[in-house]
Formats: structure tokens, sequence, C-alpha cells
């Protein structure tokens, strides 16, 4: 593997998520990605990254599980979801409004958080064993945005850039045991328009998307720690928003979600 190009669509794909506005040259030409040979150089630009971030003092608060729904994967060619990280800085606070300066193209999607009371280390990790080592459960919007002009067209390309991660938000949390997620139906709300989803759609089980992420990290070398937040998927299609937007996800008895966009 060519660390020397690893080290720069990383630094490029970093800098283009930084402040960069839709009509700013800073988005990543795709022409660059026909550099990419494969998902193991793929994530390890994602890895270059997340060590970017580290080292301009951000910090690391979880997970986010991409690809969970079959159509989504087959979209991609995948065989497997995608995996990417969260950063505190982009964790918008319950309540606080969405600013789409330094977006592209943000697209909403609503989700079930995990934030883990245990470690999940072994090989194994099962849902039943996600559910158990899990402190809270709580409705949440991810916002997912490419930092490749025009957007990601192959899977190395979805995973490099941190498989579209922008911007979250996560809200009031319930006891795991309170809830039957796999059962779990949404509605998102934006104005006039109504997107159904169901907690179905992501692996059968939020707690499977969750499971595979500890397998997939004890891979390379990591685990899923005590405190991590993990968002484990999108229970609707994902839907483009834009400044003035008002959204409400329902998640029924998991609760309900609002996001203004700015």
């Amino acid at each position: 593997m060519n660390r020397e190009l690893v080290a720069e669509l990383g630094r490029r794909l970093w800098h283009a998520g930084e402040g960069a506005t839709a009509a700013d040259s800073a988005a990543v030409g795709s022409a660059v990605a026909d550099q990419l040979d494969g998902l193991e150089m793929a994530y390890a630009v994602q890895s270059a990254t997340h060590d970017l971030a580290i080292a301009a003092g951000e910090r690391a608060i979880g997970y986010k599980v991409g690809l969970t729904a079959q159509p989504a994967r087959e979209t991609f060619g995948a065989d497997e979801p995608a995996a990417g990280y969260l950063l505190a800085s982009r964790l918008l606070e319950d309540g606080e409004p969405l600013a789409t300066a330094g977006l592209f193209a943000p697209l909403a999607e609503v989700e079930v958080a995990f934030t883990l009371g245990e470690a999940l280390p072994g090989p194994r990790v099962t849902a039943r064993d996600v559910r158990d080592a899990t402190a809270a459960v709580a409705p949440a919007f991810e916002i997912v945005d490419s930092r490749w002009r025009g957007g990601a067209r192959t899977l190395p390309m979805l995973v490099a850039d941190n498989t579209n991660a922008a911007r979250a938000m996560v809200g009031p949390s319930v006891a795991p045991a309170s809830v039957e997620l796999s059962k779990i139906a949404a509605t998102l709300t934006i104005g006039s328009r109504t997107v159904p989803g169901s907690a179905a759609a992501v692996m059968g089980d939020p707690a499977e998307a969750v499971a595979w992420l500890a397998r997939h990290l004890l891979r390379g070398g990591g685990r899923l720690e005590a405190g991590d937040i993990v968002l484990s998927g999108t229970l609707c299609a994902p839907t483009a928003i834009s400044a003035g937007d008002h959204l409400v996800a329902d998640l029924g008895e998991l609760g309900r979600i609002a996001l203004d966009v700015n």
C-alpha cells in the first residue's frame, strides 16, 4: 500500500470537511478516487482522517454504521455494512440547529443511538451481547454528506470519506429493556414531506448492526468501549435537507427528536 498516497488522500478529505461550502473547490475531485485500490486502502485513508482530527484537538466519541439495508449494500456492491467514526465537535446538542454552512449536499437519516455501558471485545459478539452491554438507547439524527465532488460512486470512496459522517444529534435516552428495538416503526417529517421507516431495515434489528461493528473493529485491532456512542444505521431512506427545514422523527416508544436547519 502506498502510505504517502493514503496520507495525501486523508489530508484532502479531512480539509474538505473543514469549512468548505458547496460552491468551494475544496470538495475532492472524484478522479482522485481512482487511486483507491480497495477497502483495505479505503479504511487506511479513513484512519488517516481520524488521526488528523485527533491531532487538531478533536475527540472521538464512538462510531456509525452505514449500508445496513440490503438495497444500500447492493448499490455499492458491498458484502457487509461499512463503519465510520464520530467526533464530539460534530455532535449537536438536543435542540441545537444544524448549520448547513460547511456542508455540500446533506441528507438526513433517522437512527437508533446506542450508548454502551460495557466494552464488547469478543470475536463472536451477538445482538444479545449488545443489548446486555448497552446502557441506553435513544432516537437520533445523522446528517450524512460526501466530501467527494458529486458524491461517492464506489464503496472505497464511501469508506475513505468516513462513510459520509458529517453531523449527528442524539435525543433523550431510555433503558434498552423498555423498547423492542427490532419492532420500531419510524416516520420522518420535513414540512409536507413524510418518509416512513422501520428498524427492520437495519439488518433486521439495530443491535445486529452494533454486533457487526464490534466484530469489524476487532478485525482491525480495535473494540467498542464503555461510553461509546454508536449510530446503528438509518430506519428511513436518506432524505435531502436544506436551510429552513424543520425535521421531526417519531420512533414510537423510543421517542421523538426534532431538528431545525439553518
